[in-house]
């Protein structure tokens, strides 16, 4: 098995260092397990040499990239059947189209974000100045909007075989707090899903009237690590890259809990 993690020379020191923070994390906890770690610049450096047993640390497209060599489409579902209960808002799917040429659409004050990961990055939008950047002359891309809510504070909480390792806030006002009775609701109608990821996170916030709502749900093998420590961040991205490519997780070391009597 093999880690491969994208690099680039940083233009100051000249030395070769991960190409994100999030890839330096991850290249940490894997030679904490003592993996052999394999550096490269371009994923078609690597393509011929992966295999399905090796893991690939580098952007959602090109893992997506590495995955299609295996026949394997990864699930692109920000807003679950079964947790729907929890958003505490009205989300539908639109064209970008659709909303840039009608008026109402576009100065209704709705946020939007592209079904399509990483085509460009979710905002509000209420004025034509806001829809710059959200177009491509060549594809009218689907997306979601949703009701406009106030929210406060917002935290990652990540979450490897059905049990969330740690919650970490991202955004927002310190004085807000989550409700952990909604965490636990969620995470209990989660378990419900048949497909459900082994990792992933399920991103919740904290409104201006006090309740906790989800935001959305990521999976986890290109996710950012937003403060999880080195050793859980790799773990997680094992569980998710092993559930995907249908194979043993070496880095689950659960079977080696003692059991409680």
């Amino acid at each position: 098995m093999k880690i491969y993690v994208k690099v680039k020379k940083n233009s100051n020191s000249g030395l070769v260092i991960p190409h994100s923070h999030n890839m330096a994390v991850a290249m940490d906890g894997f030679a904490e397990f003592g993996a052999e770690i394999v550096p490269y610049y371009e994923i078609s450096d690597i393509y011929r040499m992966v295999t399905r047993e090796d893991i690939v640390i580098d952007y959602i497209k090109q893992c997506n990239f590495i995955f299609s060599k295996f026949d394997v489409e990864p699930i692109e579902d920000d807003y679950p059947e079964c947790l729907k209960e929890f958003l505490g808002r009205k989300i539908w799917k639109d064209t970008i189209d659709s909303v840039c040429s009608n008026e109402e659409k576009w100065s209704a004050g709705w946020f939007v974000k592209p079904i399509k990961s990483k085509v460009f990055t979710g905002k509000t939008i209420s004025s034509l100045k806001d829809l710059i950047g959200c177009g491509n002359y060549s594809e009218n891309y689907e997306v979601y909007c949703s009701e406009p809510v106030e929210i406060k504070r917002e935290w990652r909480c990540f979450i490897t075989y059905d049990e969330i390792i740690d919650i970490r806030p991202y955004k927002g006002d310190y004085h807000y707090s989550y409700d952990p009775a909604i965490v636990d609701a969620i995470m209990a109608k989660f378990k419900t899903w048949d497909n459900r990821p082994m990792a992933c996170s399920i991103d919740i916030g904290v409104t201006s009237d006090n309740k906790t709502i989800l935001i959305e749900m990521n999976d986890a093998y290109a996710l950012g690590s937003y403060g999880l420590t080195d050793i859980k961040y790799a773990k997680l991205i094992s569980a998710r890259w092993s559930q995907l490519l249908n194979r043993e997780d070496v880095f689950d070391f659960r079977k080696y809990r003692v059991s409680e009597k």
